[in-house]
């Protein structure tokens, strides 16, 4: 399945979603969430989404994240960003979810990396020191792979708070310089 005519947008509470009733990203809180309640939420301005819509399928909505701002207590981290305020602000990403049929086409990644570019946007208007989330158990890995870093230690039910800062997301999104034979270079080089 291509995915060239997936696009993300902001959720627009005017719009009918297509399919957003039968959507179905295997995991019941955030299904039900976008069911029930990302309407009303984004409505009362509790947080705003951005969608992934399959516009070769009518528009029908495949994806979402939702995000709102968010402090945390300074002595939450292990190593604080620098600042004199005893809480961080911060952007939360809540929830982040891609319907099962579209799985492994890389379309959790670019709804992670649109929420980094939003942060990014965001730093520039507003004091906020960078983006912070709750990582399920499997997801571990997954966000420490892409920049985030544990900020204290994992919950009775393995949920761990992470982090990435405004530095590291500007880094992460910087392309990387091309060498003569077009492929990237490393970083680490």
């Amino acid at each position: 399945m291509s995915v060239d005519h997936i696009v993300v947008e902001q959720f627009d509470t005017s719009k009918t979603y297509n399919n957003i009733k039968q959507f179905d990203c295997e995991h019941e809180y955030i299904n039900r969430f976008a069911i029930k309640s990302l309407k009303q939420n984004v409505k009362k301005n509790m947080c705003q989404a951005y969608v992934l819509l399959d516009t070769a399928k009518n528009d029908k909505f495949v994806g979402y994240y939702n995000v709102m701002t968010f402090s945390i207590g300074k002595e939450s981290f292990e190593n604080p960003p620098s600042g004199s305020t005893k809480q961080v602000p911060v952007l939360r990403l809540v929830m982040l979810g891609v319907d099962k049929l579209y799985k492994e086409q890389g379309l959790g990644s670019r709804l992670l990396k649109h929420c980094l570019e939003l942060t990014l946007g965001l730093s520039k208007h507003v004091g906020i020191a960078g983006l912070y989330l709750d990582a399920e158990d499997k997801k571990h890995d997954y966000y420490r792979d892409r920049g985030f870093q544990g900020i204290s230690a994992p919950n009775e039910k393995n949920i761990l708070p992470m982090f990435i800062g405004i530095e590291t997301i500007e880094d992460a999104l910087v392309p990387l310089p091309r060498r003569s034979d077009g492929s990237e270079e490393n970083r680490g080089e």
